[in-house]
């Protein structure tokens, strides 16, 4: 990852939109009244908010794979043991980002997405989330389910 030297901490540096690869799915987002503070400025949860849609709606779109039947009717968890955000430019009411979706990695029981979040041509912040899969039934860790692992690695290469 490049970063910068701030006072105190290596800082991530934030991308460009021609940074990303074309291939990457993006899911684009209206800030509204609702997510906002009294300055009119994105109130950071709903962030978080916004970041678990994306991944919802990626999965359909873009995997093929339904997120409400994995968690129905599979009875498999899709849980984030790890959610994190890096901000590099705030954003308003009314302004649109888009969310592109990246795969950082994919293990035996869990995955890691990044989610770069474009303000017009400028990366406005950064999501890093760990997502766990387990057994609905007994809330313990299980493998990616095959289909779930062969989408994901499928995705990373063609957004490489």
């Amino acid at each position: 990852m490049n970063t910068q030297d701030t006072t105190d901490r290596a800082f991530p540096i934030p991308l460009t939109r021609a940074a990303l690869s074309k291939a990457c799915w993006s899911h684009p987002v209206t800030f509204r009244h609702g997510h906002c503070d009294p300055a009119g400025i994105v109130y950071t949860p709903q962030f978080f908010h916004v970041f678990n849609e994306a991944i919802e709606a990626w999965f359909g779109a873009e995997l093929g794979i339904s997120y409400y039947d994995i968690i129905g009717p599979r009875r498999t968890g899709l849980g984030y043991v790890s959610a994190s955000s890096v901000f590099f430019l705030p954003c308003r009411m009314g302004e649109q980002i888009d969310i592109h979706v990246t795969v950082a990695r994919v293990g035996r029981t869990s995955y890691s997405l990044t989610l770069h979040a474009m303000l017009g041509d400028s990366e406005a912040l950064r999501g890093e989330f760990t997502t766990v899969t387990t057994s609905l039934d007994t809330h313990r860790p299980i493998p990616v389910p095959e289909d779930i692992r062969r989408a994901l690695t499928d995705y990373s290469a063609r957004c490489t």
